[in-house]
């Protein structure tokens, strides 16, 4: 590797590290599904957490699961060779989730909300029908500082993506390894090692979406303020909520004080 490369790699290396060991994504005994879509973010999940697996002092199983969700030309093909090459057990499932989405959704909506919905579904009954107790999913920095935003700009919330949480399926947990690393980091490691990369041609079909002007934002303010996704990054790691608006907070700081 080159020097770039391998500063690229000890950085995304390191963050991951910090990651599971700071909210115990995994532990001994755990089966780890790992969601590949075959996108760059996917892929270097894989290809860190095989890694971590090789040189972790507990003993962890993962399994690689690709959704094939019928989008016409999906290239079926790639991602059953690369798992082959990899060396990874895996599991590809088949569902026309393209279909329900298409006919569901009309007009200018997007698709995201109803994909990602459905999607997280099939997800999680594998993970239940596989004995997998946990599913990694490829969320990096810049998806947790887009759907913050997102959340504050449009729903009202102060909200982003949880690195570590327990879903409403019994026994599975959801784990964002990749949650502090930025994407341009991601993109610059897999184009190194050549990767074959699958794009979402539904998603990316689409113009006008919130999440494209909220990366336009950030890509905006980070021209005058090049530290902007880190200091948000921290903003979201220390909350101050002597300083919010809830209610129940000021009168749960008085209950306190009784």
């Amino acid at each position: 590797m080159t020097e770039t490369i391998t500063k690229t790699f000890n950085k995304i290396n390191k963050e991951i590290g910090k990651a599971i060991a700071d909210f115990n994504m995994i532990e001994k005994g755990d089966k780890v599904m790992i969601a590949v879509s075959g996108g760059k973010d996917s892929l270097n999940l894989l290809h860190f957490l095989q890694l971590f697996q090789q040189k972790a002092p507990i003993h962890f199983e993962i399994l690689a699961v690709n959704l094939d969700q019928g989008q016409p030309g999906f290239p079926d093909h790639i991602l059953p060779a690369l798992f082959k090459d990899w060396n990874v057990p895996h599991h590809i499932e088949k569902r026309d989730t393209y279909s329900i989405v298409i006919d569901k959704i009309k007009g200018a909506n997007t698709y995201c909300s109803l994909c990602s919905r459905l999607r997280r579904g099939v997800l999680y009954d594998l993970a239940a029908k596989m004995n997998c107790n946990k599913v990694a999913l490829g969320h990096h920095l810049d998806d947790l500082i887009e759907t913050f935003l997102m959340n504050a700009f449009y729903s009202g919330q102060l909200a982003s993506m949880a690195p570590h949480y327990k879903t409403d399926k019994e026994g599975i947990n959801i784990i964002r390894p990749l949650y502090a690393i930025e994407e341009k980091y991601l993109a610059e490691f897999a184009e190194a090692n050549n990767w074959p990369i699958v794009p979402c041609n539904l998603c990316g079909s689409q113009d006008g979406m919130k999440r494209q002007y909220i990366k336009s934002l950030v890509t905006d303010l980070q021209q005058n303020n090049p530290q902007i996704k880190s200091s948000i990054l921290n903003a979201l790691r220390n909350p101050d909520t002597e300083f919010l608006l809830k209610p129940e907070l000021w009168k749960g700081e008085i209950a306190s004080s009784v």
